[in-house]
């Protein structure tokens, strides 16, 4: 099947931030009309990733996504990738501001059925996702949710991000976050968040994918069935890790997102 892959950017107020040209990706579907309504799924990747991620993880889901017929958008978030913006001012809540943005954008797009709307997302890019869908103006159909990373706000309100101690902040000014400097505005944020009580209000159905082996403990995942109940389905990958680093693993991924988010588009 024929993918269309093109470039595609989109200018948000930025907030205090000023404002930011976000670079992104568009893949289109075998046979797409410009004039038709596609469904249109945008993607978000993890943090400090970009619209590529994790051994082409993002790239595999749009492609996955456009072959069932979906136009499927990905955007390198403020500070990450080929975007406008310091990675050292990145939060959670900036981050979200942006998506709105960005979503209702996407939903306008040529082509695309502003109605038919679904967000997906790997790791805290999960999370924004969740944060996003009852915020806009017409929510997404469905949402799919690939190792969420909602353990960030208790590491962070515990003193550590990713098992590397805050303290070096205080000692550098900044956290060394592999190789990019982050600053102290998301602990900030973060330790003010509560991951779940900010996705209550969305009203469509959930698909969580998490790994049993996932550094992510995959109660965090199961944790949201407080919040979507019986519209929540979770794929439990046994012997999965975050990033899915296994072709078997990867294929159930890419399937199940796929089967459930075109399953909800038509």
């Amino acid at each position: 099947m024929m993918i269309g892959v093109e470039p595609i950017a989109f200018h948000v107020d930025g907030g205090t931030r000023g404002p930011l040209t976000l670079r992104g990706t568009k893949y289109l579907p075998e046979h797409f009309d410009e004039h038709g309504k596609a469904p249109v799924a945008l993607l978000f990747h993890g943090f400090g990733g970009n619209r590529i991620d994790f051994s082409g993880f993002m790239v595999q889901m749009a492609r996955e996504l456009a072959e069932r017929g979906l136009v499927a958008v990905t955007y390198d978030r403020a500070g990450h990738g080929e975007s406008d913006g310091s990675f050292y001012d990145t939060t959670v809540t900036g981050d979200v501001s942006d998506a709105l943005q960005v979503a209702e954008a996407v939903r306008n797009l040529p082509g695309c059925d502003p109605d038919n709307l679904h967000l997906a997302g790997l790791s805290l890019g999960a999370v924004i996702a969740t944060w996003t869908a009852p915020r806009l103006a017409v929510q997404p159909r469905s949402i799919a949710l690939c190792s969420i990373a909602a353990s960030y706000a208790d590491e962070i309100r515990g003193g550590h991000l990713q098992g590397c101690s805050l303290s070096m902040l205080d000692d550098l000014g900044y956290f060394d976050f592999m190789g990019v400097a982050m600053g102290r505005a998301m602990i900030d944020d973060a330790t003010a968040s509560d991951p779940y009580a900010q996705a209550w209000g969305f009203v469509g159905r959930a698909k969580f994918v998490h790994g049993t082996k996932d550094f992510i403990p995959i109660e965090y995942a199961r944790r949201y069935r407080d919040v979507y109940g019986e519209r929540m389905d979770l794929l439990e990958i046994k012997g999965g890790d975050h990033g899915f680093g296994n072709v078997e693993h990867r294929r159930i991924v890419m399937q199940g997102v796929g089967e459930f988010i075109s399953s909800q588009a038509i």
